[in-house]
C-alpha cells in the first residue's frame, strides 16, 4: 500500500502534467497508484519513483493528454445524449402534458388581449424568453453552489448564458417570415402559433438542460464532496 504522502505526491504529479480537473485527477491517482502497487509487488526492488516512471511511461509520449482528450469528448457527449434525453421526454405521455400547458398558456395573452398586429406578438414573445433566460441563469447561480475545484462532469452543463439568445429563435422566424418569405404576418392566423410553439420548444430544451445539470452536480457531490470545499 502506498502512503498518505505518496498518495499526495501523485496528485501533484498530475496537475503538473496537465490534469486539472479534480475528478479527472482522483481516478488517474486511483489509476497510477493501483499500477504502482502491482509493480512494485511484482519486484520488490522498484522503488516508488522507479514504478511511477514506468507507469507514465506507458501513457506514450503526449502523456495524459490524449486520456484528458477522449475523457473530456465522453463527457461533452454523455452530457447532451442527457439533455436529449430529457428533452424527448416533454413530449411523451405524461410529460407531453407539461409542454402543452406551456403552449396554451404562451398563446393565451394574444387571445385574451386580442392583439393583432404581429409584431407586438413577436416583440412580447422576445422579451418573455428573454427575461426567462436571465431568471434562469440567475436561479441556477443561486440553487447550485459553485464547486470549489474544476470538475470535468460539470464542464459541459455548467454554463447557462448560452440561454440569454433564446430570443433570437423568435427573431430569426420572425425576419425569415418578413424579409426572407416576404409573408404578410398580420393576415396569417398561424404567425401565433408559430411562435407559440418556438418558444415552447425553448423552455423545454432549458428545463431538459437544467434537470440534466442538476442530475450531474449531485452526483458530483456525493462522489467528491472534497471538490465543494472551501
Amino acid at each position: 500500500m502506498l502512503t498518505i504522502e505518496q498518495i499526495q505526491y501523485l496528485d501533484r504529479f498530475c496537475q503538473k502534467k496537465g490534469v486539472h480537473y479534480y475528478d479527472l485527477r482522483q481516478e488517474m491517482v486511483d489509476h497510477l497508484a493501483e499500477s504502482i502497487e502491482t509493480d512494485m509487488a511484482a519486484d520488490p526492488k522498484t522503488d516508488f519513483e522507479k514504478a511511477l516512471h514506468q507507469v507514465y511511461s506507458a501513457f506514450g509520449i503526449s502523456g495524459f493528454s490524449t486520456v484528458i482528450r477522449q475523457r473530456e469528448e465522453a463527457a461533452r457527449k454523455a452530457c447532451r445524449q442527457k439533455e436529449s434525453r430529457l428533452f424527448k421526454a416533454y413530449f411523451t405521455f405524461p410529460e407531453i402534458a407539461v409542454s402543452l400547458l406551456a403552449f396554451l398558456l404562451l398563446m393565451t395573452p394574444v387571445y385574451l388581449f386580442n392583439i393583432r398586429q404581429a409584431e407586438l406578438v413577436y416583440g412580447a414573445y422576445c422579451i418573455f424568453l428573454f427575461v426567462f433566460s436571465i431568471a434562469a441563469i440567475v436561479f441556477v447561480q443561486l440553487r447550485f453552489k459553485r464547486p470549489a475545484q474544476k470538475l470535468l462532469s460539470l464542464k459541459h452543463t455548467g454554463s447557462f448564458t448560452v440561454f440569454v439568445g433564446l430570443f433570437q429563435v423568435p427573431n430569426l422566424y420572425f425576419n425569415l417570415a418578413v424579409k426572407g418569405l416576404e409573408i404578410d404576418i398580420n393576415h396569417t392566423p398561424w404567425f401565433n402559433l408559430a411562435m407559440a410553439a418556438f418558444c415552447t420548444l425553448a423552455i423545454t430544451f432549458t428545463m431538459a438542460r437544467y434537470h440534466a445539470y442538476k442530475a450531474i452536480y449531485l452526483d458530483a457531490c456525493r462522489r467528491y464532496p472534497l471538490a465543494f470545499e472551501k
